[in-house]
């Protein structure tokens, strides 16, 4: 009887910790950092066959907004990019890659860093991503 309280135990605890280890295994962590001296907005996320483009909320200076995005399986895609883009004061859209390549199934994460912004409202923009399928 003991033996087999051990082994429902040992399975019990071998269960919760995969689910806590590979529960954040799904979609993409996103992270922008604005590290200019003023609030950023206007910034959207997107990729091939997304329903609607993420619009990324007004970043104050020297804060960082953190999100996931999970592609639903109602999305039929293959091969795919996920990109940052937005206008400058001029109506110029400008875009950033943040995952240059992913399929169905991958997932990973990113930090968009907004290193500073010319006097045109083109922002420098730095991407640090990990990707894993």
């Amino acid at each position: 009887m003991k033996k087999i309280m051990v082994v429902i135990l040992v399975l019990g605890i071998i269960g919760i910790g995969s689910y806590f280890l590979f529960s954040g295994d799904e979609g993409f962590d996103i992270t922008v950092k604005n590290q200019t001296n003023i609030e950023i907005s206007g910034l959207y996320l997107t990729y091939h066959k997304i329903s609607t483009d993420i619009e990324i909320p007004s970043i104050s200076s020297h804060k960082e907004f953190k999100f996931n995005v999970t592609p639903t399986p109602t999305e039929d895609f293959g091969e795919n990019t996920m990109e940052l883009y937005y206008k400058d004061h001029k109506g110029q859209i400008h875009t950033e890659y943040v995952f240059g390549y992913f399929e169905k199934g991958y997932y990973g994460k990113a930090t968009i860093t907004l290193k500073s912004v010319d006097e045109n409202g083109k922002i420098q923009i730095e991407v640090d991503e990990k990707l894993f399928d």
